[in-house]
């Protein structure tokens, strides 16, 4: 009977309490120490226009209710209603806390409120995930937030909470589909508090970053991007890997018949400084324009005998030499690391002929690389560019060769090679040759797609000096490398096919259509570790014993008859090149030593090891025999000290090597 009587009264208070301005009144009272009269009351609660609602009708009520009480003085809650109110506030509370708007800052700089059905258009734009998973994951979501006490979210955190449901779901494909690009906030402040880095470089660093993680992230399958980070295949120039080719290489002579097609300069009349000057802004503004399609270098063949030489009988040459040197350093400190950016080919003229014209070849080459160093050293920039010298025609002088050298500074050995013209090797700064390939009809403009490198040393350490084991997991990775290249040639026709400008590029400088640039160009496959690879397998350096080096003549033989077996059935262009000597690379392999056990040093991108005891007689020979596998750039590197580079580069110039380099 009790419960039936107080479930009554439970009825008629909600009742009377169903109107919002009646629990206005109850607040109101509470906030006063004192009565308030019904005037005061009213306008309390009704503000400037009391007369809007019957206010006396619904203080009746709650008197009626036993919710307040009035006297001579006024209104007043009593204690039911003090008890009462406290609970409506309680059930308010409640209330408020689950239909809160949470405002969530997005990643375009504005607030807006959280809603489930922006992240149900967001996992089925992005994520690609079927509608009623969008709807089960954007309620989990909801119901997610509603028990935390977070009232303004961004949008990295939203992400973070659809992520984890994700995960929890096993649903790790459309996570990934979904992983936001850009640099970590610790690794932005480290790149910010270095003063080294000024603000271009920052921002550089920072896009180079996001292109790096998109490649690795979108662009390339799971598996090849997971060969990347284990070290297993190396990519270079990582943050372009996706925008542009590698390379190229353009003879001079291509440059100045486009130049006299398209520019009024007169190339008969030497005496003209302005025709001269004119031709040296035309040309350079040509090489510029190829710079933004290519990630490593450019290499202008028959550099001297093409262009240089055009200057040689002007009386204001040194002038004009002056501003040559400062164009090519220009291109090269154009971008900011420490690479070469510009290759350049110097070989004689007339090289039958000794004399006085071959001598005042030389002296100009003389007179130009001077002002190259010069201002390398007055603007404290990076190395300038690699300068490849044909020993051949410079040799047939024994006193132009040795002006040349007595010219050169030691500490300025690093940016040039010595090559042999007569032979099939021109190389550019990742060593590939770009002439007379395989043979084949030289086109006389070369595009470099791209060098990739394996990691040899890692096939040893899992082979466990098992020769099948080697040369099985060794094919596993020359495919993946073919692999690397077809994903390589499918994003550069993604990038160039409406490009105007690259058109412009391929219709005057190459004997291509449309795509099929793409299948014309040159494809490196390389590798890192050879030593210590053999070293891994055989147990002793190459140079030691016939057992280490037969077997690393097996490892190129191998590599070089999969990529002509490649090339005669597809109809390509891949070469065996040997590994080079580059700042990225040497980060790499540094990065790479937590895996290579107690070794200090990183991996050498020489083909016989620096520290080697052979005479150099003997190391040449052996070089020798290596270099036949090579179907690219091969060059002899010889470590010597300042004092000795006069004799050795003597002793080197009669062995008829493709190429060689000091490194001092």
């Amino acid at each position: 009977m009790n419960s039936d009587k107080n479930q009554d009264v439970l009825e008629k208070q909600l009742k009377t309490l169903g109107q919002k301005i009646r629990i206005d009144i109850l607040k109101k009272l509470s906030l006063s120490s004192y009565p308030l009269p019904y005037s005061s009351l009213q306008k309390e609660v009704l503000g400037s226009n009391p007369n809007a609602i019957n206010f006396s009708f619904h203080l009746k009520a709650l008197k009626n209710s036993v919710l307040i009480e009035s006297s001579e003085n006024g209104y007043i809650l009593t204690t039911v209603g003090k008890q009462i109110l406290k609970n409506i506030v309680s059930i308010e509370q409640i209330l408020n806390d689950k239909n809160k708007t949470i405002m969530i800052r997005t990643s375009k700089y504005s607030k807006e409120p959280f809603d489930t059905n922006k992240i149900e258009s967001y996992l089925i734009k992005e994520g690609q995930v079927e509608k009623f998973l969008a709807k089960q994951i954007a309620k989990e979501v909801e119901e997610r937030l509603s028990k935390t006490n977070i009232e303004y979210l961004t949008a990295p955190l939203m992400r973070e909470y659809i992520n984890a449901i994700l995960l929890e779901n096993g649903q790790e494909e459309i996570r990934h589909k979904l992983t936001r690009l850009g640099t970590p906030p610790f690794e932005v402040f480290k790149h910010f508090d270095n003063n080294s880095i000024n603000s271009e470089k920052f921002l550089s660093k920072l896009g180079s970053d996001v292109s790096e993680q998109f490649l690795l992230l979108n662009l390339l399958p799971k598996n090849l991007a997971d060969l990347y980070l284990s070290g297993e295949v190396i990519l270079l120039n990582l943050n372009y890997w996706s925008l542009r080719p590698l390379g190229l290489y353009v003879d001079s002579n291509s440059i100045l018949e486009q130049i006299s097609k398209n520019n009024p300069i007169d190339f008969n009349n030497r005496n003209s400084l302005i025709n001269q000057i004119n031709l040296i802004i035309s040309f350079f503004d040509k090489v510029a324009f190829f710079k933004p399609f290519f990630s490593e270098d450019i290499m202008l063949g028959n550099f001297a005998d093409s262009f240089l030489f055009n200057f040689e009988s002007e009386k204001e040459s040194s002038q004009l030499l002056s501003m040559i040197a400062s164009q090519i350093l220009k291109l090269n400190y154009r971008y900011y690391d420490e690479k070469s950016h510009l290759s350049l080919e110097f070989s004689l003229l007339n090289k039958e002929k000794e004399g006085v014209v071959e001598n005042s070849q030389v002296q100009l080459i003389n007179i130009l690389l001077d002002k190259l160093f010069n201002q390398i050293i007055h603007k404290n920039q990076n190395p300038g560019p690699l300068l490849l010298l044909d020993y051949t025609t410079f040799h047939t002088s024994k006193k132009s060769f040795d002006i040349l050298t007595n010219h050169l500074k030691p500490d300025y050995y690093r940016n040039f090679i010595f090559f042999d013209k007569t032979e099939s090797n021109l190389l550019n700064s990742s060593l590939i040759n770009v002439r007379n390939l395989n043979g084949s009809n030289f086109n006389r403009n070369r595009i470099i797609l791209d060098k990739i490198l394996i990691n040899l040393h890692k096939i040893a350490e899992n082979s466990c000096q098992n020769d099948n084991t080697f040369f099985e997991y060794l094919q596993e990775r020359l495919d993946s490398l073919f692999e690397f290249f077809e994903y390589k040639k499918e994003l550069m026709n993604r990038r160039f096919k409406s490009s105007k400008q690259w058109k412009k590029i391929t219709s005057e400088f190459f004997e291509v259509k449309d795509a099929n640039w793409i299948t014309d160009t040159l494809k490196s496959v390389s590798f890192i570790g050879f030593n210590e690879a053999v070293k891994s397998h055989c147990g002793i350096e190459i140079d030691r014993t016939d057992k280490s080096e037969s077997f690393a003549y097996d490892v190129l033989e191998f590599m070089s008859k999969i990529i002509k077996e490649k090339n005669q059935q597809q109809g390509e262009n891949y070469i065996l090149t040997q590994p080079h000597y580059d700042s990225y690379l040497h980060d790499i392999y540094h990065n790479n030593q937590s895996e290579l056990g107690n070794k200090s040093d990183p991996y050498s991108t020489c083909m016989i090891r620096e520290d080697s005891k052979l005479s150099i007689k003997s190391k040449i020979n052996l070089y020798k025999k290596f270099e036949k596998y090579l179907g690219g750039g091969s060059i002899f590197t010889l470590g010597v000290n300042k004092e000795s580079v006069d004799e050795h580069i003597n002793s080197l110039l009669n062995t008829k090597l493709n190429a060689f380099q000091l490194n001092l």
